[in-house]
């Protein structure tokens, strides 16, 4: 069996890397924001600069009025006179920010991941549910992943109750029409989710259930060659592990690393306390991962 051979060295000068400190602040900045014919006050800060505010705030867990001072000290340095947007219009402009509305262009992404975990809400929920008891909020983080590149293409956050597989299609449409692989843990062993795959000429990877049966509909094919080799391999957990090696599932493991790498930059809870935030945050966040991994690539 052929082991990758990590680079080492290139691997610790990555690790390095991502805690230097390095701002770019372009001489044609747009600081302000463009006119716009719109009723109602004209937003005074461009995008471009709130979402800058956001990033710092995301990467060095910063609290809103932390970020408004962190700025304005770099202004300083800088020697520059432009007015940092107070926290109020950061918090407020979140809301409404534009960001790009794909993650990833699909033309080259043909075999994806996905997986989903739990984030706490950031608030008073979660001391409330300490003291006195009840049930602390949390939200579900649904992730897609390009097997390929190791970037995102789908991060979305919904409530507690959401099924795992609900942005399978969405995750699939955001792939091209090649054949490939989509790989998810056996919450998706459904027919829906193989006529979904079919749809779009992937191939679900994704482990038969415990005592799993040989059915007749054509979208079980792959699943039921699964069920046949894991039989024919004994039928235990060693047997589904050989299985998992022998058709490429155990590549799952790099979304679960990705979860590990989103908490521990961002730590496992939501900072936003509206669901408009929510959702942007999360956004944000994977942006700046696709950022980070493309400039670990140029390196």
């Amino acid at each position: 069996m052929h082991h990758h051979k990590r680079d080492w060295h290139n691997y610790n000068k990555h690790l390095v890397n991502r805690g230097k400190l390095h701002f770019w602040i372009k001489l044609d900045t747009q600081w302000n924001a463009p006119k716009c014919k719109k009723n109602g006050h004209p937003f005074i800060y461009a995008d471009e600069l709130i979402k800058a505010m956001l990033y710092l705030r995301f990467k060095f867990h910063l609290t809103l009025r932390e970020v408004e001072g962190f700025c304005t000290s770099l202004m300083e340095i800088c020697q520059k006179t432009e007015k940092v947007p107070c926290y109020t219009q950061v918090c407020r402009r979140m809301k409404t920010l534009i960001l790009p509305k794909k993650l990833l262009e699909k033309r080259n992404v043909t075999d994806i991941v996905l997986d989903t975990t739990g984030l706490k809400v950031y608030g008073a929920g979660e001391w409330r549910a300490k003291r006195y008891g009840g049930k602390a909020r949390w939200r579900k983080l649904h992730l897609a992943m390009d097997l390929k590149t190791g970037t995102l293409t789908i991060a979305e956050v919904t409530d507690e109750y959401r099924h795992d597989t609900t942005y399978l299609e969405q995750a699939l449409q955001e792939t091209n029409k090649r054949k490939g692989q989509v790989l998810i843990d056996g919450i998706a062993d459904s027919g829906r989710c193989y006529e979904l795959t079919q749809k779009y000429n992937k191939e679900l990877i994704t482990p038969p259930k415990q005592g799993a049966v040989i059915r007749k509909e054509d979208c079980y094919r792959k699943r039921n060659e699964a069920v046949k080799l894991i039989r024919g391999l004994g039928g235990d957990g060693l047997a589904r592990s050989i299985w998992g090696k022998l058709v490429g599932y155990n590549r799952r493991v790099e979304v679960e690393s990705m979860m590990a790498r989103w908490k521990g930059l961002y730590g496992g809870e939501l900072r936003s306390r509206t669901e408009e935030r929510m959702v942007k945050e999360v956004k944000i966040k994977a942006l700046m991962i696709n950022e980070m991994i493309g400039k670990e690539k140029n390196v």
